[in-house]
């Protein structure tokens, strides 16, 4: 469910900034004529990733009963969205010196989240090959009740 949740958010993402598709000529003018600059499209923009952000917050909420690295990456890419969201709120505003600041911290923590990423998925290949190789990732699940419930209801 994750790997299909990042693959729409960062293809969806990547769409909107493919000029080919042309999404901001609705927006167009003479002074921009691609209309990317337009402070509409750019509302359109950050209003896009707060969704976002929402939606990859409350993958947070669920991964703080795993483990330190999963809440890391899912608590940083949604403070990246809302980070980024607000960079297009100043883009609208006409504000760029702010905006390329704002880009910039957003890059900074998704920077940071791809290498826990990384990190974790180097952890998971090496235990689905059984290599004895003990890397910490933070256990959080002892401060949470057990679970061990059955999902499938048993018949006498």
């Amino acid at each position: 469910m994750v790997m299909g949740l990042f693959a729409v958010f960062w293809l969806s993402f990547g769409v909107l900034q493919l000029p080919t598709l042309q999404l901001g000529g609705a927006y167009a003018t003479t002074a921009d004529p691609t209309g990317t600059a337009s402070p509409a499209y750019n509302a359109v923009i950050a209003l896009y990733l707060i969704v976002w952000g929402f939606a990859l917050f409350t993958f947070f909420i669920f991964t703080t009963m795993i483990n330190t690295v999963f809440s890391l990456i899912f608590l940083l890419v949604s403070v990246a969205c809302w980070v980024l969201s607000g960079a297009s709120w100043r883009v609208a505003n006409g504000d760029y010196a702010m905006a390329g600041h704002l880009q910039k911290a957003g890059g900074a923590l998704l920077f940071v989240m791809a290498a826990l990423g990384w990190y974790m998925c180097f952890i998971i290949m090496a235990g689905e090959m059984r290599m004895k190789i003990w890397l910490l990732v933070g256990d959080l699940s002892r401060f949470w009740p057990s679970t061990d419930v059955d999902l499938v209801e048993k018949k006498d």
